[in-house]
């Protein structure tokens, strides 16, 4: 494998990390890492050649992929590059996530090339999969890697062997009603420094006056609240509350990656 593109969204950083393992297994020539959690990479489209493999690594929100790099894929053009598509959940369930990324990169002219998920500590901080991935994970996910980079090398490219699970048409993204919008709020502890942002993906919260946030544009990533040097940020929601306890209590039977190759 010569080059490597790598497309991600990893706003508390864990899927990141999966993305870094996986690439440790593909060992390519040449890398180019694309964060689009950043807001100006978004921006301008990107053209690739069947020369090209592109790693793509996304979280699930609410059984799909996340919006923000969802919709990015309007500005993609695959043009026959290989797509190996990953998706990080919280525990509970990828849903019809994974087999969405594999047909948005599809529709975008690329070709599959293998697939996965992977668990990560739950973007709410509740306790639901602390500490993963765990060194298991990212064994697995080198191997996935090195298993990818090998089926590159043979050029035995068949997407409808994957078999990814899912349903089409795709399922309308989870809603709960928590009694108001799912917003973090900030307390008096705050200083407004503006790390909060300058870091927000959604850039929904004002940089003049960072205590407030565009409830329609916040994608409730969580990144703000991870990122508060003082802790100022959280979801107050007490019906929140009670759900991010439920989740932690019901889905807490550790889950392992998922492999397509």
């Amino acid at each position: 494998m010569k080059q490597l593109h790598i497309l991600y969204f990893s706003p508390v950083g864990t899927t990141k990390r999966i993305a870094e393992e996986i690439y440790n297994g593909l060992t390519p020539e040449e890398v180019h890492w694309i964060d689009l959690s950043l807001p100006e990479n978004r921006e301008n489209p990107l053209s690739f050649t069947d020369e090209d493999a592109v790693l793509m690594v996304f979280p699930v929100y609410a059984g799909r992929v996340v919006r923000l790099p969802r919709y990015f894929f309007k500005k993609l053009q695959g043009n026959g590059a290989r797509a190996i598509n990953v998706v990080t959940y919280g525990n509970r369930a990828y849903d019809d996530a994974l087999l969405e990324l594999s047909q948005l990169s599809k529709d975008a002219g690329f070709v599959n090339m293998s697939a996965a998920a992977f668990v990560c500590e739950h973007a709410f901080g509740i306790g639901l999969a602390e500490g993963r991935p765990d060194a298991s994970d990212c064994e697995k996910a080198r191997n996935f890697g090195k298993l990818t980079a090998r089926k590159w090398a043979d050029d035995s490219l068949d997407e409808k062997g994957l078999n990814i699970p899912g349903e089409m048409p795709f399922r309308t993204q989870f809603r709960h009603d928590f009694g108001g919008p799912l917003v973090p709020e900030t307390s008096e502890a705050c200083s407004d420094c503006g790390v909060c942002a300058k870091s927000c993906p959604a850039e929904a919260i004002d940089r003049v006056n960072p205590r407030v946030t565009d409830a329609k544009r916040c994608i409730a990533c969580f990144r703000c609240i991870r990122h508060c040097p003082k802790k100022a940020r959280a979801i107050q929601l007490s019906d929140f509350v009670n759900h991010a306890k439920w989740l932690a209590e019901t889905f807490k039977e550790r889950k392992e990656p998922d492999i397509f190759i």
